[in-house]
């Protein structure tokens, strides 16, 4: 498992996923949009702070009560 954090924000993940969202978000940069007139304008800003680090099973707690399942993905038909 891996904490990946991005911005202020946490996530706990496979570790193999978290490097390629890592590698992913290098490239990336923060922006801000807003809606003038007849669409919306992209102002851009810094790069987000991206940091990965390893976490081993003992590090990891979950929340107390019942898992929640996940729900199978809907398929959708093709046209």
């Amino acid at each position: 498992m891996a904490c990946l954090t991005i911005g202020y924000r946490d996530y706990l993940m496979p570790s193999d996923k978290a490097m390629k969202v890592a590698e992913l978000m290098q490239h990336a940069i923060e922006c801000e949009s807003n809606f003038e007139g007849t669409g919306y304008v992209y102002t851009a800003k810094d790069q987000p702070n991206v940091e990965f680090s390893l976490v081993r099973p003992s590090q990891v707690r979950m929340p107390k009560g019942e898992p929640t399942p996940v729900p199978a993905p809907r398929q959708r038909q093709l046209r």
